[in-house]
């Protein structure tokens, strides 16, 4: 069974005004039920509906947030630096080959099993397939951030983060219907620093060139170095 929170656990988990929280319960937006009139959440429903809205913020309203969720995470805002520790050269596919939808779900498995980062490779497909049958992690730009439905710390060895970059373009049902030719499966484990990396990539997808220098670059290395710079460069806007 999954564990039940009260309205000021959630809005801690997901690092949230209560006015926000407050507004998706009245307007039915987040999954809970009423106990003695005051909502309880499923941590794991909370989790999903978290990451879904994450995606759907528009740059001036995620700004507010992820800085605030930045200040918890580190006292100095430059300090607070995420993707060295998840994204490694050996992890970046500049020569991505999936085809299809399918295949770019199960291909990410598959290379995160190569390197020896999961407990469970079958779980944890089933785990991304559910998460795109709710909604596609696929954004405006050609970028998609994959991420399981429930972020489970058994699943996987280690945090980790995989970037493939394929050559033709996969349709992969971003909201612009364009085709999607960057693929990221994000696996960190625990809720609040899953929550905050979607935040902090979504930052950079929207107020950098990332994607314009990611499919410019040569290599795995250059790539790495990019996505380097482009998270310095948003923390550095944040002061």
């Amino acid at each position: 069974m999954h564990r039940q929170l009260s309205f000021d656990q959630a809005c801690e988990r997901l690092r949230i005004p209560p006015q926000i929280l407050r507004d998706a319960v009245k307007y039915s937006e987040v999954p809970c039920r009423k106990q003695g009139g005051e909502p309880i959440f499923d941590a794991a429903e909370l989790d999903a509906w978290g990451s879904r809205r994450i995606l759907a913020l528009q740059l001036k309203e995620l700004t507010p947030e992820h800085t605030a969720s930045t200040r918890k995470d580190s006292p100095t805002l430059t300090e607070d630096i995420l993707l060295p520790l998840l994204l490694r050269p050996e992890f970046i596919d500049i020569d991505f080959r999936a085809k299809t939808r399918k295949s770019v779900m199960r291909d990410l498995v598959d290379k995160a099993e190569s390197l020896e980062l999961l407990y469970d490779p079958v779980d944890l497909l089933e785990q991304i397939e559910q998460r795109e049958n709710v909604s596609s992690t696929a954004l405006p730009g050609g970028i998609a951030l994959l991420h399981p439905h429930h972020p489970d710390p058994y699943l996987i060895a280690e945090p980790f983060m995989l970037l493939g970059r394929t050559n033709r373009p996969v349709w992969f049902g971003a909201e612009d219907d364009a085709p999607t030719d960057i693929f990221c499966l994000i696996c960190c484990g625990e809720n609040i620093r899953h929550l905050h990396v979607l935040a902090r990539l979504c930052m950079m997808i929207r107020d950098t060139e990332v994607l314009k220098q990611v499919r410019e670059a040569q290599t795995a290395d250059e790539i790495a170095e990019i996505i380097y710079a482009a998270e310095r460069d948003v923390l550095m806007r944040l002061r």
